[in-house]
């Protein structure tokens, strides 16, 4: 029974971490520097650091929460704070950089807050960003301090191509080309001018794994059009949850041959068997279902509450017998 217990515990471990995603980092300054006025009676320490989405994702903003505070024994004459962005960070021109707080006592630690912009081109790995302060707001003296920000690119990329068309069936195959694990993904038709959905516009499928493809099925017609190319652009809109738990949206355009009806090289006969209206083939091992999982430890419980009902009945019947 114990061994059962163990199972159960470790399997309920792995789906909460598979569930868990990243959404924000926080340290705490236990010794750094920290700025003393001219009087030494009021001075300036950073205690702590959090920011926003982490980690942060290269094209996109984080929001950035510094926590100072006044150890002195006096007020500030006018507590000042600059942050000094560089590459891959920036500043929009709306946000200004330096904070003033005026006369800070020691009872008033105060949270500033940037929103801050991560270059597109931004390498993965820890990027510095940098804070200037002192309790005076003059130039000449300031305590310099630099955080460390981690960076990763959390999105994807998906590759589409048509794989058949029979009437107004279209068979489409999207491969996740990036790096990461796209979750919950959804495959839409949205509305365009050019074509339009006759049943469902939208198909569940699931996880893909980087380097993963599925098959999504649609009926699909075209609208009237003045243009006599037969060889034109149907938009396609994938939404996925990234590595960080964002919910991201993008459409992609796939060449559309609406006049031919031959069957791609690379479609397999189980593919030609299964293809039916809405039908799509996830390629997510079973394991990485969480349904897969829930399943195991109702089967566990059950198997272990049948087991101790079993036990119980035997010791009962054992009972009675050294009774008689």
């Amino acid at each position: 029974m114990k061994i059962l217990k163990r199972i159960l515990l470790v399997l309920m471990v792995l789906i909460l971490a598979n569930l868990a995603y990243a959404t924000d980092f926080e340290i705490n300054f236990t010794n750094t520097n920290y700025y003393l006025s001219s009087d030494s009676s009021a001075s300036l320490r950073l205690k702590s650091l959090k920011y926003e989405p982490y980690p942060a994702n290269p094209g996109e903003y984080i929001t950035l929460w510094i926590k100072a505070e006044n150890i002195g024994g006096s007020l500030t004459e006018n507590a000042t704070f600059e942050l000094i962005p560089k590459y891959p960070f920036s500043l929009d021109s709306n946000e200004n950089p330096i904070r003033e707080y005026g006369k800070l006592s020691s009872e008033e630690p105060v949270i500033i807050k940037y929103k801050v912009r991560v270059d597109k081109d931004a390498v993965d790995g820890a990027n510095e960003i940098e804070l200037r302060y002192n309790t005076d707001g003059k130039d000449h003296i300031w305590i310099y301090k630099k955080f460390e920000i981690e960076i990763e690119d959390a999105q994807t990329d998906f590759d589409l191509v048509v794989q058949e068309i029979s009437g107004s069936e279209v068979s489409i195959a999207i491969a996740n080309t990036g790096k990461n694990v796209a979750y919950s993904v959804i495959v839409r038709v949205p509305e365009q001018e050019r074509y339009q959905t006759t049943g469902t516009n939208g198909q569940m499928v699931g996880n893909l794994e980087d380097g993963d493809y599925t098959l999504v099925g649609f009926e699909i017609e075209e609208k009237q059009s003045k243009s006599r190319d037969r060889e034109k652009q149907l938009k396609i809109q994938i939404d996925y949850t990234d590595e960080i738990g964002e919910r991201r949206s993008m459409i992609k355009e796939v060449q559309f041959n609406t006049g031919s009806k031959e069957l791609s090289e690379n479609m397999t006969k189980e593919d030609m068997a299964t293809r039916k209206k809405g039908w799509v083939k996830p390629q997510t091992a079973i394991y990485q279902k969480y349904w897969f999982w829930a399943i195991i430890i109702v089967v566990l419980y059950v198997g272990w509450k049948g087991f101790e009902w079993v036990r119980k009945k035997k010791e009962e019947k054992e009972e009675k017998k050294h009774k008689k």
